[in-house]
């Protein structure tokens, strides 16, 4: 009989050729705090029902890891759609990430209840003990299309004209046909836990366990400054007619992109307008204080911003909060005994407090300004600063919501605003481009023009990435006075020209292969736009080089 070598965890175990991942993972399920629901062998992500035929490097991942949470929110996803079937007969629109859920619309005429909600639940839940497999099947992309036709699917067939690839995978569960940009799991046992909560208008949000959540965090709590940001980004998508990727290649194709870009740009320039009048509408706001995760846009955000504020009169007071990092040699030690960076103990918030206070009591100070290469504050008396009538102070940073920070700064004088960029579009009714998504190509490209990173370099970090934006920046977006979504309907198109090259150079031996080719799989039914039309004020430059702003 036929053997093969496996190698996990650095040692080797001979297995029968053909034995399947699912039972090779069973030696090492004892090792992981929830089911193994995936793996990757020799870096691409597999599926546990897949049978191993020759030597090969295994990594099993469960729902804790990143990876593994994906493939278990792609199967949550599935069950909820064929939830929604079987109860319903409808279809359903996957539609955005929204705090620790994702956004859904139910596609019916008849308005849905909360009872309507829990009947789609325990069908859920019926759906998940009786273990039904979802398999893989490779079927003729012409096939696809006519079968996605036929059954009045044709968000997913006329995405998949866009794709030149002569045949697909897509995946069956019980007597549904669907398509996934991703790896499922091999059964519907392995999605155990999540939520749905009923919104209005036939909207609900679907909770999936998240890699950086607890279990008992499976719950909503509603954010209406996130949800009314959400709205007004699906009726500009509306009147511009573009839901998915298929209308925008359609803009593409027929050379009407320069019309969408500067109509994008024109909308979001008018809502950034619309929170700088909210602001000077108020005069006790003495404070805009700014955050958002990393690569929303907050540079060119508060630059433009603080232009607004100068139309009216104003004269806006740029302060980092990074200038206010407590020198290195006095800054306490993290888990790992070096230098904290990221908590809010690394800063001096005693200082931070001070130094407003005296600015807003009319006092002229000294702003520090933090040497990186040193690891020091410098002072300098060109650095001298006084609020005048029309002064406002413009502080940004990724602690700017946390209380510990402005706690002797009355909160009437604050105003606090909340960037990141949504969904941009989605692809079809089961697949959205994640914002996390986004940002990252976003991140992926203006690494490699400002620091020459490669891909590889980008993504290995970006978890670590993701980690602190949930424990640091996502908790206090509930606090905002106003949101502000920095995405573009364009960009993606305008995005694929710059990272999907960058992509292709992480080759199949690098541990985060399976990361890339997600991207470059999502970035097949996308056409690439020429940047010769985005303007030299917009967010996108801050990505992509070529701003009128100075960036960082």
């Amino acid at each position: 009989m036929a053997m093969i070598k496996i190698k996990v965890n650095d040692k080797e175990y001979d297995y029968e050729k053909g034995t399947t991942l699912l039972e090779m993972s069973k030696k090492f399920q004892s090792e992981f705090k929830s089911d193994i629901i995936v793996a990757l062998v020799n870096n691409k992500l597999m599926s546990l029902d897949t049978k191993i035929t020759r030597n090969a490097k295994v990594v099993f991942k469960d729902a804790t890891d990143v990876l593994g949470n994906r493939t278990y929110q792609r199967g949550l996803y599935y069950i909820f759609i064929k939830a929604v079937k079987d109860v319903l007969n409808c279809d359903v629109k996957i539609m955005h990430l929204v705090d620790n859920g994702v956004y859904c619309e139910i596609l019916t005429n008849n308005l849905i209840s909360e009872v309507t909600v829990e009947k789609i639940k325990i069908r859920m839940r019926e759906i998940v003990e009786a273990k039904m497999p979802i398999t893989k099947i490779i079927v003729s992309r012409l096939d696809a299309i006519e079968y996605y036709e036929r059954v009045n699917q044709f968000d997913k067939a006329n995405s998949m004209k866009f794709i030149s690839n002569s045949s697909v995978s897509l995946y069956k569960l019980d007597d549904t046909l669907d398509y996934f940009y991703g790896v499922l799991p091999c059964n519907t046992s392995y999605i155990t836990k999540f939520n749905v909560k009923y919104l209005k208008d036939n909207k609900v949000v679907l909770l999936p366990p998240y890699e950086f959540l607890k279990d008992e965090k499976l719950k909503f709590d509603k954010n209406e400054k996130l949800l009314s940001a959400i709205s007004r980004n699906d009726e500009y998508l509306e009147n511009l007619g573009i839901n998915t990727s298929v209308e925008l290649n359609n803009s593409i194709s027929n050379a009407s992109y320069g019309d969408i870009i500067r109509i994008s740009e024109t909308l979001q320039n008018n809502r950034l307008f619309e929170i700088a009048d909210k602001i000077t509408k108020n005069k006790d706001i003495k404070i805009v204080l700014i955050t958002g995760p990393s690569s929303s846009g907050k540079t060119t955000t508060s630059k433009k911003l603080s232009l607004y504020l100068r139309c009216k009169g104003y004269e806006p007071i740029p302060i980092s909060i990074d200038d206010f990092y407590t020198d290195m040699k006095d800054r306490v030690l993290d888990e790992n005994g070096k230098p904290e960076i990221e908590k809010i103990e690394a800063f001096d918030t005693n200082q931070f407090n001070k130094k407003i206070s005296c600015l807003l009591n009319g006092e002229e100070v000294i702003l520090p300004k933090y040497n990186f290469v040193e690891g020091r504050q410098e002072f300098d008396e060109k650095s001298k600063v006084k609020m005048k009538d029309k002064s406002i102070l413009i502080i940004e940073g990724i602690h700017a919501f946390n209380e510990s920070l402005t706690e002797m700064i009355p909160d009437k004088n604050k105003f606090k605003l909340f960037i990141c960029p949504l969904t941009p579009l989605n692809i079809d009714n089961h697949n959205l481009f994640k914002m996390t998504d986004n940002r990252l190509l976003r991140r992926i490209v203006r690494d490699n023009r400002t620091r020459g990173a490669s891909a590889s370099d980008t993504l290995r970090m970006w978890k670590k990435v993701r980690k602190i934006e949930e424990e640091f920046i996502m908790p206090y977006q509930k606090d905002a006075d106003e949101v502000f979504n920095t995405s573009l309907v364009y960009e993606l198109g305008v995005l694929k020209t710059y990272a999907e090259p960058l992509l292709f150079s992480v080759d199949d031996e690098d541990p985060n292969y399976d990361d890339a080719m997600l991207l470059i799989n999502m970035f097949r039914v996308i056409l690439g736009i020429p940047s010769d039309d985005v303007p030299n004020d917009s967010i996108l430059r801050e990505f992509i080089g070529e701003s009128c702003f100075k960036v960082i």
